[in-house]
């Protein structure tokens, strides 16, 4: 695991919210479980002999998935002490190296990546136009940059949940503050 730059907190390297997230269907199962899968994989270009970075990478899945793709060459990026470790257990390839460093941090050198990827990670950077130039860069000619984000209404309220049926079944999603800005 390379060292990036010095860090600041973050959620996911708390004990009892990293528990959580691993209890998560994508967590256990990766791609096939994640519902933005079905329409992420076919943006995919063609990856083999090409160069991956992942921003924000979490687990690994996607920097297995390239690897897997035949990629030459992968780099997985994320804040989370905990979400690289966790990449270097569940994911590993000879091609694929995982870095602790955050997405803004990140040195983002001219013209290196034929595929830059980022998949619910951008909703957490304050400065994202800095991020998408810093990106534009970093692309060879051609090369193909994939993100999403959370939509809002999963983020518009602190501490937020689903609202369950006696049977502890989920109903519905409530969407307070929706029109309220904020972090």
């Amino acid at each position: 695991m390379d060292q990036g730059h010095d860090t600041v907190y973050n959620e996911y390297d708390n004990e009892k919210f990293f528990e959580e997230y691993a209890k998560m269907s994508r967590s256990r199962d990766g791609l096939s479980a994640a519902g933005e899968w079905h329409q992420l994989k076919p943006l995919f270009p063609r990856l083999q002999g090409k160069k991956v970075l992942d921003l924000g990478c979490g687990y690994g899945w996607h920097c297995k998935y390239a690897a897997d793709q035949g990629a030459a060459q992968v780099l997985g990026l994320d804040l989370s002490r905990k979400m690289i470790e966790e990449a270097e257990k569940r994911n590993p390839a000879d091609q694929i190296r995982y870095r602790v460093c955050g997405i803004e941090e990140y040195e983002y050198p001219e013209n290196v990546w034929d595929c830059v990827v980022s998949n619910l990670a951008f909703h957490y950077i304050e400065n994202i136009a800095m991020v998408f130039r810093k990106v534009y860069r970093t692309l060879k000619p051609d090369g193909v940059f994939i993100f999403n984000i959370e939509h809002p209404v999963f983020t518009a309220g602190a501490g937020q949940d689903w609202v369950y049926a006696e049977d502890r079944k989920p109903l519905y999603w409530p969407v307070d503050n929706y029109f309220m800005t904020g972090e």
